[in-house]
């Protein structure tokens, strides 16, 4: 069938018109959303405006020590799976141990301790007659706690040390503890061997003031009872991780 002219130009002329339409249509759409516009792409409080997301060192400090997923009974599994040996082991785990907040608490009561005993010692020094040594054994070993404390404190903070530096700190450590050592055996000989003084009549010869004598007795005894906790934790940790190991 034949098309007219006219019709075809019609045709023409309709198809150019909404060809132009499309694209006045095209040209008035919105333009695609940026980067900053798409949701959860950026923290809302950066607004819309904001550029690509932060960077993992804009969010997180470099410099900060990295998060620890580890339990204490972990690490004792990893130190036992490390050591050469029993000892070895046994080591680690003590250095686990000391790591620990309780034993932050107890070196915090290592620094108590020893200013007590001293202002102790001080405040009740000549009402003992029947162990004058009580007094001094707490003065004695209260004022070398301290050192033994402060000392021990600087060679800490101090990090650039030489070798010779270390040899002469572990030195000087180790005769102090050799010397609190034997003073506290002999505190214990000049404390357990009066027990129990009298507290009321001063003029008797067996007299101790009550709180002198008291801070004395339980200085001592506390200090067998921290030890044998402190071994029956070891102990139990020990036994588990071998237990462990071998299951």
């Amino acid at each position: 069938m034949a098309v007219s002219r006219s019709e075809t130009s019609s045709l023409f002329t309709s198809n150019n018109n909404e060809t132009e339409t499309s694209a006045q249509h095209l040209s008035i759409s919105p333009s695609p959303p940026t980067y900053a516009e798409i949701p959860g792409t950026v923290p809302l409080s950066q607004g819309p405006e904001s550029g690509p997301p932060p960077s993992y060192d804009e969010v997180v400090n470099p410099e900060a020590s990295p998060p620890t997923y580890q339990s204490l009974f972990g690490q004792v599994r990893e130190a036992r799976k490390n050591s050469s040996g029993f000892m070895d082991f046994l080591k680690k785990v003590i250095i686990l141990l000391l790591g620990t907040i309780g034993c932050s608490i107890i070196l915090g009561v290592t620094i108590v301790v020893p200013i007590s005993m001293i202002l102790v010692g001080t405040n009740y020094f000549g009402e003992c007659p029947v162990e004058q040594f009580i007094p001094v054994y707490l003065i004695v070993g209260g004022t070398f706690g301290v050192v033994k404390n402060v000392l021990g404190f600087f060679s800490r903070w101090k990090t650039n040390e030489s070798d010779q530096e270390r040899l002469i700190h572990r030195s000087r450590d180790s005769i102090l503890n050799c010397f609190l050592i034997a003073w506290f055996i002999t505190g214990c000989i000049w404390t357990y061997r009066v027990y129990e003084p009298e507290y009321e009549d001063e003029k008797s010869p067996f007299y101790c003031n009550k709180t002198l004598y008291l801070f004395a007795f339980w200085l001592v005894t506390s200090t067998f009872i921290v030890v044998g906790f402190m071994s029956v934790c070891i102990m139990c940790f020990v036994v588990s991780s071998v237990v462990t190991a071998i299951e």
